[in-house]
């Protein structure tokens, strides 16, 4: 179960991968020429592994969905948070998903319709470093909806230059550029300057370029001027009061693996004057790496979700409405967390 649900979150960190664009290009001795950005994804990304269907909440169909999207991208800005010292920037990307192949235990067939809108946004300061991260997930597919948001603060900061990709991970052949290691990535530019992105899923390891998990479309035009979005709300201390959590299966459900209970009576929320009902666990072995998923990033040239963090407390709460998880340092500093939010009337496909 802690496989599954931990490679839920990959999955979660996938769905940006194939929302991401390529950065913008300069010619260092004249004016700046400003290249075509992409503004679109479109294609297909078939689900072909247990996990990845579990992710989105398919848990009682067989492997093998497939995902057609068409989904815009814009550039994001949010005003610093509440604890913040730096403006945020980022990218949102949002559009319908449609799912079809979906077979159930009887055999029979069916699709859903559902709405993606995804926003990852950084605390970067001018001097390079990014001191938070937040990933901002809205599934809007019938009962299977879910409102996540989760929160990355880094200490010490993390280091990112300019252009975030690494011509190491890459190799430049005559087809195209293709990974060098991880799961196989196969990147394609077309005469209209589009760029074709044939993927594997990181946990398939059956997959070959050749018949690709995914075959995405990224569009390009000339760049958009970002979007006003509004700041994540801050994470704050909450009262803790001893309390057991429901099994709901949620996204921060066994993301790491952990022992012994220990008492404690505060934790992080990312909702304020409201005592949350949960546990504390000692923590027997961080989140696992993400690392193979960063060559589906430095494919497309954006910006990876860094997930590294060093914790020795894992809590678990909620007020029955709001769940939040927490991952707390030896000082009781927030290093991680994960909220998910009550859904609103969703729509059904």
């Amino acid at each position: 179960m802690r496989e599954a649900t931990f490679t839920g979150a990959e999955w979660l960190c996938v769905l940006i991968v194939i929302m991401a664009s390529v950065s913008l290009g300069w010619t260092p001795e004249q004016e700046p020429i400003v290249e075509p950005e992409v503004i679109a994804l479109e294609g297909t990304v078939t689900l072909a592994t247990r996990d990845a269907m579990d992710a989105l909440g398919l848990q009682e169909f067989q492997p093998g969905a497939v995902a057609t999207i068409e989904l815009r991208r814009d550039e994001v800005a949010a005003p610093p948070c509440g604890d913040c010292e730096h403006p945020l920037t980022g990218i949102m990307v949002q559009g319908p998903v449609v799912l079809t192949g979906l077979v159930d235990e009887a055999g029979r067939l069916g699709r859903i319709e559902a709405n993606l809108n995804l926003t990852h946004l950084m605390e970067r300061g001018p001097d390079g470093f990014v001191h938070r991260e937040w990933l901002l997930f809205d599934w809007d597919a019938g009962d299977r909806s879910s409102i996540v948001e989760v929160f990355l603060v880094h200490d010490p900061p993390r280091w990112l230059p300019g252009k975030d990709r690494s011509d190491a991970t890459l190799l430049t052949t005559d087809e195209g550029k293709i990974s060098r290691t991880g799961p196989d990535v196969l990147l394609q530019s077309s005469a209209s300057e589009d760029d074709v992105l044939l993927a594997c899923l990181p946990n398939h390891f059956l997959c070959r370029t050749t018949s690709p998990d995914a075959i995405l479309t990224a569009r390009r035009d000339v760049p958009r001027a970002p979007v006003d979005v509004e700041a994540p709300a801050a994470w704050v201390e909450v009262p803790l009061a001893a309390g057991n959590i429901t099994d709901g299966g949620g996204w921060a459900q066994s993301l790491l693996e952990v022992g012994e209970e220990v008492p404690n009576n505060r934790t992080w929320c990312s909702i304020s004057g409201s005592m949350l009902a949960g546990v504390t666990r000692e923590i027997i072995a961080p989140p696992p790496s993400l690392a193979p998923l960063a060559t589906w990033f430095i494919a497309l040239g954006e910006t990876h979700v860094h997930l590294a963090p060093e914790g020795v407390h894992w809590t678990e709460a909620n007020n029955g409405d709001v769940r939040c998880a927490a991952l707390t340092d030896a000082t009781g500093t927030l290093r991680l967390g994960v909220a998910e939010h009550p859904v609103s009337t969703p729509s059904t496909g």
